[in-house]
């Protein structure tokens, strides 16, 4: 019996001796930061108004600033801010203006069909109706990729909806960094 009891309590120091009381302490694991959110206090409404200035314009503005609205509209379930497009419309706590700088196309062909990466350079600014800056982003650079069968990247603008996947995933991507301070 007192052998059970020397070994039983020669196991615990050795326990104790190599494991859990002579270790150096186990490094602290922090969480990641949660991503940094724009303040858009005292804005409830954004009107959304697109320029484009490329010498191609093959995105239309219209089009592109309800693409941006319903992104922003989305969104406002979490954001409690809606949007609306036009220039023309009145109101809105702030303008959301953005000018399309350039659309180029570079196409890499893959086995079957043709990656084309669309490149569309855009400036971007959100200012309150006070005047106040609340966000912007100049030359900013958005890569939108889509596969097409049609080799010819010169006719690639012509097929239909292309403009408008286009447009949808610039909005997305351009809602993205406005939202969370990107």
């Amino acid at each position: 019996m007192v052998e059970k009891k020397l070994l039983t309590l020669a196991g615990a120091v050795g326990i104790l001796a190599c494991g859990s009381c002579f270790l150096p302490p186990l490094p602290q694991r922090n969480p990641p930061p949660p991503p940094v959110r724009m303040g858009l206090s005292g804005i409830r409404s954004i009107r959304v108004e697109v320029a484009n200035s490329s010498p191609t314009h093959h995105l239309d503005p219209a089009s592109l600033a309800q693409k941006i609205a319903d992104a922003i509209n989305e969104q406002s379930w979490r954001t409690k801010v809606s949007a609306y497009a036009g220039k023309e419309a009145d109101g809105g706590d702030a303008v959301l203006a953005i000018t399309v700088l350039s659309e180029t196309v570079e196409a890499a062909p893959l086995e079957k069909n043709v990656r084309l990466i669309f490149l569309i350079h855009d400036s971007a600014r959100l200012t309150k109706a006070d005047g106040i800056q609340m966000w912007w982003e100049l030359a900013a650079g958005n890569s939108i990729q889509r596969d097409v069968v049609d080799e010819n990247v010169a006719d690639v603008w012509k097929e239909p909806g292309l403009a408008d996947s286009v447009s949808r995933g610039l909005s997305k991507r351009l809602v993205f960094r406005l939202l969370n301070g990107h």
